[in-house]
C-alpha cells in the first residue's frame, strides 16, 4: 500500500482547485473586445458664433482660429500598415515643435478671462 502523507494530499488538492478554477475563470470571462479606430472629428463639431458673440470676443483681444489646422490634419493621417518601418516614418514626421508656443498662448487667453 502506498504511503501517502496528508500534507500531500492537501496540497495536491489545492493545486488542483487552483488548476480548475483557472480553467473555469478563462471559459467564464469575457473575452477582451477588439479596439476600433475613432473618428476624431465627429465629437469635434465646430461651436457657430453670432457676430455679436465674434466681435465681444475681438474686444477682449481673443482672435479666431481660420478653421484651417494643417498640423492638426497632419497629426490625424497616418499610415495604415502596422509594421515598424512604417509606424517609425510616421513618428519621425510628426512635427511637434510649436506645441509649446501654442499651449502657451492657450493659457494667456484662458488666464485673461
Amino acid at each position: 500500500m502506498i504511503n501517502i502523507s496528508k500534507n500531500t494530499i492537501i496540497i495536491a488538492g489545492i493545486t488542483l482547485a487552483i488548476i480548475i478554477g483557472g480553467i473555469i475563470f478563462f471559459l467564464v470571462w469575457p473575452p477582451l473586445e477588439p479596439k476600433e479606430s475613432l473618428v476624431i472629428e465627429q465629437d469635434l463639431a465646430p461651436i457657430e458664433l453670432t457676430q455679436e458673440e465674434q466681435q465681444a470676443l475681438r474686444d477682449e483681444g481673443l482672435e479666431f482660429p481660420s478653421g484651417e489646422d494643417a498640423p492638426a490634419e497632419d497629426l490625424q493621417s497616418v499610415r495604415f500598415s502596422d509594421e515598424i518601418e512604417a509606424i517609425d516614418a510616421d513618428i519621425n514626421e510628426t512635427d511637434l515643435g510649436g506645441l509649446d508656443a501654442e499651449l502657451e498662448a492657450i493659457e494667456n487667453d484662458l488666464l485673461g478671462l
